[in-house]
């Protein structure tokens, strides 16, 4: 009676064990099926979104060729700027003749000119008279040499083109050259401004501007 009593324990026990067995291996098949489900769906999910094609940059329109090339055609194309220094046509004339004389640019000769009288030839301050607003009593050897007449307006300009030519076969610097006018030699050579005083690069800058009108 014992023995059938633990026989039939052990076959209870066995069924149950092999039960729990098969539900554990059920359960592990349903995992793994529900994981593979899981992989599958994302992968697929990735392969849409990796088909999907990525939005393109915006790109930047490139300006047509003529548009760009307007700015610069409109330049090309704009009148140039009426130079500001204005002179009588008479004193061009006596700037060119004196400074082509002594060898010297008839530019900075007009600007000077320009900076001193604006082209008065009755300009008078003080001692300083005509065009070039010499003072004859500092130039009596120059008015000596050339046979002068400083309160002559071509004279006065021949006298001032004589002197700077002189200073720039000395000193080889037109600022130095220019400033010897202004403020006398001794006090020019003795500063020994090579680049120039506020005076000589203005009439240096004007010259420019009348050499580009």
């Amino acid at each position: 009676m014992f023995k059938k009593l633990l026989c039939m324990v052990t076959i209870v026990v066995g069924i149950m064990f092999t039960n729990e067995v098969t539900v554990q291996a059920e359960e592990a098949v349903e995992t793994t099926v529900e994981s593979s489900e899981e992989v599958i769906a994302e992968e697929a999910e990735e392969t849409e979104e990796a088909e999907e094609p990525a939005p393109e940059a915006e790109e930047e329109t490139p300006a047509p060729a003529e548009e760009a090339q307007a700015p610069a055609q409109a330049e090309a194309s704009a009148p140039a700027q009426n130079c500001p220094i204005a002179l009588p046509a008479e004193v061009h004339t006596y700037c060119e003749q004196a400074a082509a004389e002594f060898g010297i640019d008839s530019n900075i000769l007009k600007a000077l000119v320009y900076t001193e009288s604006k082209g008065n030839a009755a300009a008078k301050n003080r001692c300083y008279i005509g065009l070039t607003q010499l003072n004859p009593s500092n130039f009596g050897a120059a008015i000596a040499t050339l046979g002068a007449d400083p309160n002559d307006a071509y004279q006065n300009v021949r006298i001032c083109a004589y002197m700077l030519s002189g200073w720039m076969a000395k000193y080889g610097n037109m600022y130095i050259a220019l400033d010897c006018w202004h403020q006398g030699e001794r006090s020019a050579a003795a500063a020994n401004r090579a680049d120039g005083t506020n005076y000589s690069r203005t009439i240096c800058s004007n010259a420019q501007l009348l050499a580009a009108a």
